[in-house]
């Protein structure tokens, strides 16, 4: 089964798209509930964002450096 993860709403302002700065983990890597997987800029500041299943990282949808809106697909983790 795949889990997709959804951009997470971290934004003191509606309607602004947030970049992932970095990614933690690697296509393939198996990741954890809890885990900081990747790393994301509000206008505020940058902040780490949890896995939000046990499994492997499936695929990344958005890039470092890609600004997208909140609720955007960013990454599918492999369920085990």
């Amino acid at each position: 089964m795949d889990v997709n993860m959804k951009m997470p709403d971290l934004a003191t302002n509606e309607g602004v798209e947030l970049g992932i700065t970095r990614w933690l983990a690697n296509v393939g890597d198996p990741v954890k509930r809890g885990q900081a997987l990747l790393e994301i800029e509000t206008d505020k500041a940058v902040q780490e964002v949890e896995c939000i299943a046990n499994g492997t990282l499936a695929t990344i949808h958005v890039q470092s450096g890609q600004k997208v809106p909140v609720g955007t697909i960013i990454a599918t983790i492999k369920v085990s």
